[in-house]
């Protein structure tokens, strides 16, 4: 079968806009050095329509928003966050695209919103939660909200189960079909769908029974348990036998989300590889009509999103060829020596983040480029790769490039730091490799020491997106090393930079929890946004050092609160 702009893969292809603020991860973990530049919410309505065009360039229909209390809370109101929407629907409908709202359907409470009167469950734990008055009223007020956006909208999505609250199938089948009733009362040509993310298997079926036969199914990304063997290919033939329309809710496959590890990635072979083999399990059963992929990075993952929507038009395209139009697109065609500049730097961030295929580009999978990659490669290119970009800096801004939110400048000046920290960790890989050597050669416990305390495994942040674990490179540098100095009995160097940073992140995520709380809130030093970032030995030592110091305090079951927690006793957003 031959693809073509006119007879596509897939139909309706929309980027999905991923709101965790920048500077306020996750809602938890502030970072004051994020670039703001390119964070969604704070792009100007000229930035928004460029951004439409942008990514109209790139071959998507559309544009998917998730609209979630984090980014009500980040932005000071949902009346922010929703007018930037609102001026993003219009523009998208002047350039013929169209609008699809995703919304948290049973979560209105955390991430750094604060809600007192919101309820999930039934006084009465034996009846469902839709019975209770108290929790009709919180998902009333809630989607009440979210149907602002009817009459902007061209689709919603539901998202029920990640993070979900309701726990009983009979109340989360009656929130779904209050939701669209609410969104089709204000805008009566609305599609609907809803993703399967964490749903049990039963849901499809249960909702088609419930009424909702008109729905699109959204089946889910490229994860491990997706790659099954027949499991696309079954929910694909659920979804026919119900007759149901079938969607994808891509995630993770152009770039990280933005509480995990994000950092600016280059996927254009990754996509290529995965859309291959998605293809070869399921499409003879079922070929999906509609494809968002994520857009977390704004804006810095353009050359991603761009080979996401042309190979999402024709999968058998050249994924190389589109990354070199993608770069001619920024530097303009008659700046052919820009372009090969530019085009160096991508490739190096593509070799360096991603590798060829999602089995070097996912941090769960065993040939994980930042464990498993050559870095020695990476690290003699670096430093040409890098002078030759920083002369970019000095070009003046293409005539004959796309519509471009960002000046050709700015955009390179929030590239750069990337190559610095690739530069960094290509030089910590290779030392390290130095040090494996001398270990497998017979050096004695001090000689590998003094190589250990002299390994350059700090990769700066610098002004780049941070999320919930940490940058990266840094994490996996500092892991690699710590296990090594497990293994080998030797002491693990302390950064006391690094330590201040962590103690932070964990003060800050306490903070966020305490919010409009009239008690002190005791976690374990094990909680998620506590543990993740360090490793649940180093959280507890951190932990105790907070303590120690006086900003937190410890009781005798072992668990963790603010010493000053009624500094944060006032709390409200809606």
């Amino acid at each position: 079968m031959s693809f073509s702009v006119t007879n596509p893969w897939i139909p309706e292809r929309e980027a999905t806009i991923c709101t965790w603020k920048l500077d306020y991860n996750r809602g938890f973990i502030s970072n004051m050095q994020t670039s703001l530049m390119v964070d969604f919410i704070s792009l100007s309505d000229r930035q928004l329509g460029e951004y439409v065009k942008m990514m109209k360039a790139c071959g998507f229909t559309g544009i998917q928003v998730t609209d979630m209390v984090s980014a009500w809370r980040a932005s000071g109101s949902w009346e922010i966050v929703h007018d930037r929407y609102k001026v993003l629907a219009n523009e998208l409908h002047k350039n013929g695209m169209k609008f699809t709202v995703w919304c948290w359907a049973a979560a209105f409470t955390g991430h750094g919103w604060h809600d007192s009167a919101v309820a999930y469950r039934n006084a009465d734990p034996e009846k469902p939660a839709c019975e209770d008055p108290r929790v009709l009223a919180a998902f009333n007020k809630y989607y009440d909200i979210y149907a602002d956006l009817a009459p902007y909208a061209d689709r919603v999505i539901a998202h029920f189960f990640d993070p979900g609250n309701l726990r009983d199938m009979p109340s989360i089948l009656y929130f779904t079909k209050l939701l669209a009733d609410k969104f089709r009362a204000k805008n009566p040509d609305i599609k609907i769908a809803v993703d399967t993310w964490g749903c049990p298997p039963n849901y499809p079926t249960e909702l088609v029974n419930a009424g909702m036969e008109d729905i699109m199914l959204m089946e889910l990304p490229f994860l491990p348990t997706w790659r099954q063997e027949g499991k696309r290919a079954n929910f694909r033939q659920g979804v026919k036998d119900l007759g149901c329309g079938l969607g994808s809710w891509g995630w993770y496959t152009c770039e990280y989300e933005q509480d995990q590890t994000p950092f600016m990635v280059v996927n254009n072979r990754v996509l290529k590889d995965v859309y291959t083999q998605t293809r070869a399990q399921a499409d003879a059963v079922m070929a999906p009509t509609y494809w968002s992929e994520m857009d977390a990075y704004h804006i810095l993952n353009f050359f991603s999103m761009h080979a996401a929507g042309h190979l999402l038009i024709n999968p058998e395209a050249d994924p190389d060829q589109l990354l070199k139009e993608s770069v001619e697109m920024i530097t303009g065609p008659s700046h052919p020596e820009n372009a090969k500049k530019l085009l160096a730097a991508m490739e190096l961030i593509r070799d360096a983040r991603s590798g060829d295929t999602w089995s070097t580009y996912w941090w769960r999978e065993k040939d994980y480029i930042l464990l498993c990659g050559d870095y020695a490669p990476i690290h003699a290119r670096a430093d040409e790769v890098i002078a030759q970009f920083e002369t970019l800096l000095q070009e003046e801004e293409p005539t004959d490039g796309i519509p471009f939110p960002l000046s050709r400048k700015n955009f390179y000046r929030l590239i750069l730091p990337h190559l610095y920290q690739i530069r960094q960790f290509a030089q910590f890989r290779v030392e390290y490799e130095e040090l494996k050597k001398m270990k497998a050669d017979g050096a004695d416990a001090a000689a590998l020491q003094a190589k250990v305390d002299t390994l350059p495994f700090e990769v700066p942040e610098y002004n780049t997106l941070i999320g919930l674990w940490g940058q990266p490179e840094a994490r996996n540098a500092y892991n690699i090393l710590r296990n090594f100095c497990k293994e080998n009995g030797l002491k693990t160097p302390e950064r006391k930079a690094m330590k201040y940073i962590f103690k932070r992140r964990m003060y800050d995520a306490f903070c966020t929890y305490q919010r409009g709380v009239n008690a002190p809130v005791y976690l374990s030093h094990k909680f998620y946004e506590g543990a993740a970032p360090t490793g649940v030995e180093l959280a507890e030592e951190i932990m105790n050092e907070l303590v120690s110091e006086g900003a937190m305090i410890r009781r005798e079951d072992g668990l963790y609160a603010l010493s000053n927690w009624e500094d944060f006793r006032f709390d409200f957003n809606i």
